[in-house]
């Protein structure tokens, strides 16, 4: 004798709990995510900011040792090694503080969300119309 299971429909309320679960765990993926790719990104930086100190100092040093030459040219030049230096410096600091303000501006255009909180952003509002 074969018997046979019928299946029971499931209710309104197991299926409400099906769904807030599998939300949940949807929620829990997306924050695990989040978390990678925050970690990732991190990483990232921290290894382009050595290789930016790394290269920053070495050219500093490399330019200080030309700059110097150059006031002293420019000193002979006017008849003055002070007045060569100060020339030097002060062209150096107008082209610095030119290039101090292209770079706060392209700093206030940088995108720092990742993607994945635009998408959790989603999902909430989704959740919010939908349950």
């Amino acid at each position: 004798m074969v018997t046979q299971r019928v299946r029971q429909p499931a209710s309104l309320l197991d299926l409400g709990g099906r769904l807030v679960g599998e939300l949940a765990r949807l929620l829990d993926q997306r924050l695990e995510l989040l978390k990678a790719e925050l970690k990732q990104e991190a990483t990232d930086v921290i290894k382009s900011l050595r290789l930016l100190a790394a290269g920053a100092i070495g050219a500093s040093v490399g330019v200080a040792f030309l700059l110097l030459a150059l006031g002293l040219w420019v000193g002979d030049l006017v008849g003055s090694t002070p007045g060569g230096l100060a020339i030097v410096g002060g062209g150096l600091a107008m082209i610095g503080g030119a290039l101090g303000l292209v770079g706060a501006r392209g700093l206030g255009r940088q995108r720092l969300v990742p993607e994945t909180v635009r998408e959790l952003r989603r999902d909430a509002e989704w959740i919010q119309h939908e349950v």
